[in-house]
C-alpha cells in the first residue's frame, strides 16, 4: 500500500488574532503532543515538521470596531504566505495546523506564488465567515476572512498582497454551514460562492457532495485547498471547539469528505485550525484529531 499523499510539511499557527478566546493559540502544541508527528510519520512516506510561523506582531488595535486588529491579522498572512510558499516550492503537502481563520488569505496567496491563480477553495465550518465591515455584529475578522478571500470588505486586508480577489467567488465553496448571520446569508445568496448547508450534505450523501463539487471546480481550478474549522464537527464527535454549533457533521461523514478530496488527486494542502486546547486539558481530544489526520493522508 503507498500513500496517498507522499511529502506532508507541518506548519503551526501558535495565534489568534481575527478572534477572541483562550485556547486556540495553544491549538499547534496540542496536537504536536497529542502525536501527530510520529503517527504521520508511520503513514506518510516523508514528513518534516517546519515549526511553527514566527511573526513580529504589531500592537494589537481594535480602535475600529467594524474591523478589530487588521494589523495583526495582516502581519501573520504575510508571514504564513511566505511559509507556505517555500513548503509547495519544495514539493511538500502542507499541513497547517492551529490558530484561527482569519489566516486564510496567506494561505491561498502562498499557494498561488508557487501554484498560479486556478486554486479552489473547499471551506469547512458551521460558520459562514462572509460579513463585512459593514455587516458585522461582532468586528472579528475570523467572521470576514471568507468574504475579504472573494474581494470584499476592507480595503486594507483585501489588497494586502497587491492583488483582488484573491479567489474569484465561483471558486469558494462552503461546506457544512448551519448558522449564518442574516445579512451574511443575503450577500451568500446573491454571491457565486457554493454553499453546501448541514441539510442539503445530510440530502445528497457526502460521496455524491464532494464529487459535485470537485465535478463544478474542474473547469476552474487545477488545485483544490480544503480548510477546516473544527466547529463544522458535531460537538459530540469533538468537543474542543470554541464556537459550537449543534447538528454538526460525524466523525465518518468528516473523514469521508476529506479521503473523497484527496483519493481525487487534486488536493495540494489542508488546514485544520481552531482546535481549543483550552477545552481539553487531558489531550482526548487532540488524539481524536490526530487519529483523523493520520487515516485521511495514510495508505489508500
Amino acid at each position: 500500500m503507498t500513500s496517498r499523499i507522499s511529502k506532508v510539511g507541518i506548519i503551526g499557527v501558535p495565534y489568534n488574532v481575527g478572534w477572541r478566546g483562550p485556547g486556540i493559540e495553544e491549538g499547534a502544541r496540542a496536537l504536536r503532543n497529542a502525536g501527530l508527528v510520529e503517527e504521520l510519520r508511520k503513514v506518510v512516506g516523508e514528513l518534516v515538521d517546519h515549526g511553527d510561523v514566527e511573526v513580529r506582531l504589531p500592537p494589537r488595535d481594535e480602535s475600529n470596531p467594524k474591523l478589530l486588529n487588521a494589523r495583526q491579522v495582516e502581519a501573520v498572512c504575510r508571514s504564513l504566505a511566505a511559509k507556505v510558499h517555500s513548503t509547495v516550492d519544495r514539493e511538500y503537502f502542507p499541513l497547517i495546523i492551529g490558530g484561527e481563520d482569519s489566516v486564510i488569505m496567506g494561505i491561498i496567496e502562498g499557494f498561488q506564488r508557487t501554484l498560479g491563480p486556478r486554486i479552489g477553495l473547499v471551506y469547512m465550518d458551521a460558520h459562514g465567515d462572509f460579513n463585512t465591515p459593514e455587516t458585522t455584529p461582532s468586528g472579528l475578522i475570523g467572521g470576514m476572512n471568507v468574504a475579504i478571500t472573494a474581494g470584499r470588505g476592507s480595503k486594507e486586508l483585501v489588497e494586502m498582497f497587491g492583488h483582488s480577489p484573491l479567489l474569484p467567488e465561483e471558486n469558494i465553496v462552503l461546506y457544512g454551514t448551519r448558522e449564518l448571520d442574516a445579512m451574511e446569508e443575503k450577500a451568500l445568496t446573491k454571491s457565486k460562492v457554493k454553499v453546501y448547508m448541514r441539510e442539503k450534505i445530510r440530502e445528497v450523501g457526502v460521496e455524491r457532495a464532494v464529487k459535485k463539487i470537485l465535478h463544478d471546480l474542474e473547469s476552474r481550478c487545477d488545485k483544490v485547498y480544503v480548510h477546516v474549522d473544527l466547529d463544522v464537527l458535531d460537538e459530540t464527535a469533538m468537543s474542543a471547539q470554541s464556537y459550537p454549533v449543534g447538528d454538526g457533521l460525524s466523525m465518518g461523514e468528516f473523514q469521508e469528505t476529506l479521503q473523497g478530496l484527496v483519493r481525487s488527486g487534486r488536493l495540494c494542502g489542508m488546514s485544520i485550525m481552531v482546535f481549543n486546547a483550552a477545552k481539553d486539558p487531558e489531550g482526548v481530544e487532540a488524539r481524536k484529531v490526530v487519529r483523523l489526520i493520520a487515516d485521511v493522508l495514510g495508505p489508500c
